[in-house]
């Protein structure tokens, strides 16, 4: 059978199931509570925080990138583009964190991931940029220290991601789960009928 054939037979049997939408709806408030977590108390704190750091790295870099190449003539393009850099890390927090606590609720399947993909990508390009410029600098080891911080970064991201990832996949499987709970629990209640 090619695919297309069974793609058809099998939307065919969909199509012919009933389903009970009072186990339908249950599913799906459980499934909207399982991923979406009300912000209180506590739970609000770290992203509160998270807006006030992502405000000052904003504030603070965006003001070096402009400021410091005004007053020191020399300074270098690299330098500025690390700063600009800083300063757009510091506004994608700014915009998760702001959108996250308008809500009053965070997306466990999307709000993580998303944070720790932008985040890894801005270091990302960030070590790239350091690594190509510490090879120029007269300093050696200012260079060795600035990967090295980089580095650091990097791990944090990506253990926040692997951590989104982790909490995706056993989201995924709760609601598999939930799924097959209800459709069993239809299922015996449609024998016990007959």
């Amino acid at each position: 059978m090619n695919s297309n054939a069974y793609q058809s037979f099998r939307d065919q049997l969909l199509e012919s199931e009933q389903f009970n939408l009072s186990y339908k709806e249950k599913y799906e408030k459980e499934v909207q509570a399982m991923i979406e977590r009300k912000l209180t108390g506590i739970i609000k704190l770290p992203h509160i925080i998270g807006l006030i750091t992502g405000l000052v790295l904003t504030i603070f870099f965006g003001a070096f990138a402009i400021i410091v190449p005004i007053l020191e003539k020399g300074f270098p393009f690299q330098g500025r583009f690390i700063c600009a850099m800083g300063a757009v890390f510091g506004l994608i927090t700014v915009i998760v964190e702001g959108r996250i606590l308008k809500k009053g609720t965070i997306n466990l399947k999307k709000d993580y991931l998303s944070r720790a993909g932008l985040d890894l990508v801005v270091l990302g390009i960030l070590a790239i940029l350091v690594f190509v410029i510490s090879g120029g600098l007269l300093d050696r080891l200012m260079g060795v220290q600035m990967l090295a911080l980089l580095l650091f970064g990097e791990v944090a991201v990506a253990v926040a991601m692997l951590q989104a990832v982790i909490v995706r996949s056993e989201l995924n499987t709760r609601e598999k789960l939930l799924g097959i709970e209800y459709r069993l629990a239809e299922l015996a209640e449609q024998i016990t009928k007959k």
